[in-house]
C-alpha cells in the first residue's frame, strides 16, 4: 500500500515521521510531502526518511497527478487549509475523470474537551478521522450527533503521534528532574519569570539533584533571539543560577527523558511519553485545570500536584503511577494502531 503524509508545521512533520515509522512496520510505503517552509526542519530527519520526502506546496500537491499514484493520503495541515486541500483534490480528480483518493486526518495530540472539538470541526468530511483512543471516539460521537456528519468514519489507532516505545531505564548516575517546558504555557514573560524563579529555588533546595529545564519546542540557534517568554531566556540572564539548574535543547529531549529519574510539566504531551515509559511523573497543578493550558487532558491522570508538595524531590520516586484506566482510554491500550489504519484505508480504496 502506498500513502502520502502531508504536513505544513514542525509539529505535524514530527508526528508524520513518527506515524510513517509505525506504518512501515505494517508494510505500508509512505512518502512525506513537506511544505517548503519546513525544508530546514526536514534536514533533522534520518537520511532514509529524507530520501522518501518531497518538498512541495501541499495545496499544489492536492491537485497534482502525483496523487494518482497513491492509494490514500494523510493530511495534517493547519486547520484553515484542510477544507481547501480536500476540495481541491476532489475537483482536480473529477476534472481528470477519476475518483478522488481517500483522505484521512486527525488531531496531532490526544486532546480532550473544547480543544478537541475545535480541532475536529475542520476535519469533518474527510474520508477517515484518526483518533487516539476511546476518549476521543466518545467525544467525536457527541460532537456529530444529529448533524450532517453523524456517520463520520473514524478509527482509534492509539498514541500514534507520540514517541511512546520503551527505551530502557538507563537513568543518569546523578538524580535528575526533567522539567518539560512549553512555548506558551504559561504565555506571558511575567509568568515565565515567576516560574523560572520557582525552579531556581527548587534547584537550590535540592543540591543533590540536577534540575533540567527542557523545552519541548525548538529554540533559535542564536541565544540573542531567545524570547522573554522562554525559560531559556531567564536561565541565560540569571548571573547567579545554581550549578545544578541546567538547560536542554529540543534535540536533547529523547535522551534527557531516558536519563531522567522523574519528570514534571504543566501539560506537555511529552508527559505522556514519560508515563508510558515508567518514569515518575508530576502534572503541575499550580495553574489549575485551564483549557488554554490544555489542563483538561490530564484530568483523571491521578498525577496532579503542587510544586511545593514535590519536595524533597526523593518523594517523587515513590509517587503512584498514572491512572491505568485513564491512560488506556487515551489510546495507550491500542497496540495494533498501524494495522487498524491500513485495514480502514484499504476498505476505503476499494
Amino acid at each position: 500500500m502506498k500513502l502520502a503524509l502531508i504536513s505544513d508545521s514542525p509539529a505535524a512533520l514530527q508526528a508524520c515521521l513518527h506515524l510513517a515509522r509505525q506504518l512501515h512496520g505494517a508494510g505500508v510505503e509512505v512518502t512525506q510531502i513537506v511544505a517548503p517552509a519546513l525544508e530546514a526542519s526536514l534536514q533533522a530527519a534520518a537520511p532514509a526518511e529524507r530520501s522518501r520526502a518531497l518538498v512541495m506546496e501541499p495545496l499544489a500537491f492536492a491537485t497534482s497527478e502525483l496523487m494518482d499514484h497513491l492509494e490514500a493520503a494523510g493530511v495534517f495541515l493547519d486547520p484553515p487549509r484542510l477544507a481547501a486541500f480536500r476540495q481541491g483534490h476532489q475537483r482536480a480528480a473529477s476534472l481528470r475523470g477519476q475518483r478522488g483518493r481517500p483522505l484521512f486526518s486527525g488531531p496531532l495530540q490526544p486532546l480532550v474537551g473544547d480543544a478537541l472539538s475545535a480541532d475536529l470541526l475542520p476535519r469533518l468530511g474527510y474520508d477517515l478521522i484518526c483518533l487516539h483512543g476511546q476518549t476521543q471516539v466518545e467525544a467525536l460521537a457527541w460532537l456529530v450527533r444529529g448533524s450532517a456528519h453523524a456517520a463520520q468514519a473514524h478509527a482509534a489507532i492509539g498514541l500514534w503521534s507520540l514517541p511512546s516505545a520503551p527505551v530502557g531505564l538507563a537513568v543518569s548516575e546523578r538524580p535528575q528532574l526533567l522539567v518539560l517546558e512549553q512555548r506558551a504555557v504559561p504565555g506571558s514573560a511575567r509568568e515565565k519569570a515567576l516560574l523560572y524563579r520557582r525552579f531556581q529555588a527548587l534547584a537550590l533546595a535540592s543540591p543533590g539533584w540536577t534540575v533540567r529545564l527542557q523545552p519541548d519546542y525548538p529554540l533559535p540557534g542564536d541565544p540573542q533571539l531567545w524570547e522573554e517568554t522562554t525559560l531559556a531566556w531567564h536561565h541565560r540572564q540569571d548571573r547567579q543560577r545554581p550549578a545544578n539548574l541546567q538547560l536542554g535543547q529540543l534535540e536533547d529531549l529523547p535522551l534527557s527523558l531516558m536519563q531522567a529519574w522523574a519528570c514534571l510539566g504543566i501539560s506537555s504531551p511529552w508527559l505522556l511519553s514519560a508515563m508510558v515509559r515508567g518514569k515518575p511523573t508530576v502534572v503541575l497543578g499550580d495553574y489549575g485545570i485551564r483549557t488554554e493550558f490544555d489542563g483538561p487532558l490530564f484530568f483523571g491522570s491521578g498525577l496532579m500536584r503542587r510544586l511545593a508538595d514535590c519536595q524533597p524531590l526523593e518523594r517523587l520516586l515513590t509517587a503512584p503511577a498514572a491512572n491505568a484506566g485513564w491512560l488506556a482510554d487515551l489510546g495507550w491500550a491500542i497496540a495494533d494502531g498501524p494495522q487498524r489504519l491500513r485495514r480502514q484505508l484499504e476498505a476505503l480504496a476499494r
